[in-house]
């Protein structure tokens, strides 16, 4: 056996480096950049972009994503904490809206916002740790009503979930028997604020809503509303919803199936389409919260295997590496035994490659 050199190392390090920074994974500090122009921004406005991905490494196919977007006056970095504890085996990627809003008919920005998710989408189905088949987008009120305009108008198979919490429907995006999308920018003096043209939502989509009773804000039942827009029924706008989705039965009507205290479900598609009607006003409770998850029950945090951690100290770093070349060469009994992570007998490239390959961080579960 060759004795193992600093030549050897540094060529062994090089190419491992090398093919890391071919290879593009999404991180908590990864930049994102989307800017668009408009009437109100001729020269350009970037959209702040907040990550969060979960520790450890990917599972096998990459993270699912769910793009979260926050309510009139948020933030993403503002709506990206109680998500992680509600999904937090998803990668969450939360853009802030020009001045705090998204464009829907009657908010203070006209921003080109369905564009921008759009491309939003396709960067995120670029990186080598994303699923690009489980891109989900999940609104609260404002952002619902963008999580709807998404489901409506965007075409990408894979965004397979759309959750709306606390907006339904308006009746611009469903009205005359059709879905709409506005074929330029969004009036309120308008009819129906500028959604002129019909639009089939694609197939094989889920949907989630989750609307209250008692929310001051949307009008559960439908009509007029202090946000300005006018709101199909709760329950009306996800039947139409089930129907785009292949659902050819009526209406499901009655109190629904009670799922937790205050939180009723109808189920349409087997689940696919689901509505939940509760009392929490103009948010959630621990029950609806709770739904979410189940809902996009796809995912499990992978606490990833520390093998390479030699030293027992929960990082993969130095010392372990360290031990590793002060081993090269020698034969390991039993195999896979001490610094022999690959269980080949001998501590070589292989074993090398394990410590390289979980540098940093590593839980112990």
């Amino acid at each position: 056996m060759r004795p193992f050199t600093t030549l050897t190392f540094l060529f062994t390090l090089c190419l491992f480096t090398q093919a890391e920074a071919l290879a593009e994974s999404l991180t908590d500090g990864t930049e994102i950049e989307i800017t668009k122009t408009w009437s109100q921004e001729p020269g350009g406005w970037t959209y702040p972009m907040s990550i969060r991905v979960p520790d450890g490494p990917a599972p096998d196919g990459g993270h699912p994503v769910c793009i979260v977007l926050h309510g009139n006056g948020g933030t993403g970095q503002g709506i990206i904490p109680p998500f992680s504890g509600i999904l937090p085996c998803h990668a969450l990627v939360a853009p802030s809206g020009y001045q705090g809003s998204w464009n829907i008919c009657n908010e203070q920005s006209d921003a080109p916002d369905v564009e921008m998710i759009d491309e939003l989408i396709e960067r995120l189905q670029g990186f080598d740790n994303v699923d690009p088949d489980r891109i989900r987008v999940l609104g609260f009120s404002n952002g619902a009503a963008l999580a709807n305009r998404i489901f409506i108008e965007n075409d990408d198979s894979g965004v397979d979930a759309v959750c709306a919490v606390v907006s339904q429907l308006t009746e611009s995006q469903h009205h005359a028997g059709a879905f709409h999308r506005p074929s330029g920018a969004t009036t309120p003096s308008a009819s129906y604020c500028g959604y002129d043209t019909s639009q089939t939502p694609i197939a094989g989509r889920r949907y989630l809503s989750i609307c209250n009773v008692n929310d001051g804000t949307i009008p559960y039942e439908g009509g007029e509303s202090v946000v300005g827009a006018t709101f199909l029924n709760a329950q009306l706008a996800t039947f139409l919803i089930a129907q785009n989705q292949g659902y050819d039965g009526a209406q499901l009507t009655g109190p629904g199936d009670p799922i937790g205290e205050n939180v009723f479900k109808y189920d349409y598609l087997e689940g696919r389409v689901v509505h939940l009607r509760g009392f929490a006003g103009h948010g959630m409770n621990g029950t609806q919260e709770d739904f979410i998850p189940s809902f996009l029950a796809d995912c499990e945090v992978v606490v990833p295997e520390c093998d390479a951690d030699l030293d027992g100290d929960g990082i993969v770093g130095g010392a372990d590496l360290a031990r590793i070349l002060s081993e090269w060469g020698q034969s390991v009994v039993p195999p896979g035994s001490g610094a022999d992570l690959n269980g080949d007998g001998i501590v070589s490239g292989p074993d090398l490659a394990q410590v390289l390959g979980f540098w940093g961080q590593c839980s112990t579960g």
